[in-house]
């Protein structure tokens, strides 16, 4: 059963919402119910909005449509209280048996993966791909948390022979950058898209028009705005996060994709080359 929630992510996002979005909001919360058989002139006209806006409030959580948005929350509508228990889609507390832990654990990573794949861009996955794939040099960065799957990017790289460079320094990335040219790719995972050293490195190469891939989630952020290329993931994880938790599976999940799709493209070789490898590895666990 799908456990995407139109009106959590709406949640969610209200601080990302314009005035006018803000409306559209508040009205599709109160009164989920009539949405559904409602017009985008009528739900426009019943909150003193736009259609336009109504559209664009659509693609600020994830769905690409009215229609789309209609349907998903007529899902939603029609299996609350069923299936999975209200208490495990609910915040981690001091007393929660190991069982419990564990139910929330996988509700939450499952419910951030599938809210990203209603979420995300598949012509910028795509185009992400192509990118890669023709560049001369990819350059990856990640800081605290993210460096973990930028690290798990750079292995699964190499195992394909993509001349690919990745430091833990802030100052080696940086050095990196101003190194970087027209041909290469520059791939950056920030969840929040606001690290300092992110936007800085960032700032410079966008300066040296380098190709920019950012893997950021849902929201504003200075990142955002520098980035050619957003791959977007939810934003579930809104108040205290403990090593954000959902974000780090879902941004694995999206590099695991990037990662089939570019061994798609450049076809048989590249898996005899990952067999290669995994033999080649193999030697040192005999």
């Amino acid at each position: 059963m799908s456990i995407f929630s139109v009106l959590k992510q709406i949640e969610r996002n209200l601080e990302h919402f314009t005035h006018a979005e803000i409306k559209v909001a508040n009205y599709v919360l109160e009164n989920p119910s009539q949405v559904m058989e409602m017009t985008t002139k009528k739900l426009a006209d019943a909150c003193q909005s736009s259609e336009a806006a109504i559209i664009r409030f659509c693609k600020r959580i994830g769905i690409h449509s009215f229609k789309v948005m209609k349907l998903e929350l007529a899902k939603e509508l029609h299996t609350t209280g069923v299936g999975t228990p209200e208490m495990v889609d609910s915040p981690f507390q001091l007393g929660d048996d190991p069982k419990l832990i564990m139910q929330k654990v996988i509700f939450n990573s499952i419910q951030a993966l599938q809210n990203t794949e209603k979420m995300i861009s598949v012509k910028t996955l795509a185009e992400s791909i192509d990118r890669l794939d023709k560049a001369e040099r990819v350059y990856l960065y990640g800081v605290g948390g993210s460096a973990v799957v930028v690290r798990d990017f750079a292995q699964k790289l190499l195992r394909i022979n993509v001349n690919v460079f990745r430091s833990d320094d802030s100052h080696l990335q940086m050095v990196m950058t101003a190194n970087a040219t027209k041909k290469d790719v520059i791939f950056v995972v920030s969840t929040s898209g606001k690290t300092k050293e992110v936007v800085d490195m960032l700032t410079i190469a966008k300066e040296r028009n380098v190709c920019c891939i950012l893997l950021t989630q849902n929201g504003p952020s200075p990142a955002r705005r520098l980035a050619d290329l957003v791959l977007t993931m939810s934003e579930e994880e809104h108040n205290i996060r403990i090593g954000t938790m959902t974000a780090r599976i879902v941004q694995l999940a999206i590099i695991d994709a990037l990662f089939v799709g570019l061994c798609s493209k450049r076809g048989q070789e590249i898996y005899e080359r990952i067999i290669d490898t995994h033999q080649v590895v193999q030697h040192l666990k005999n």
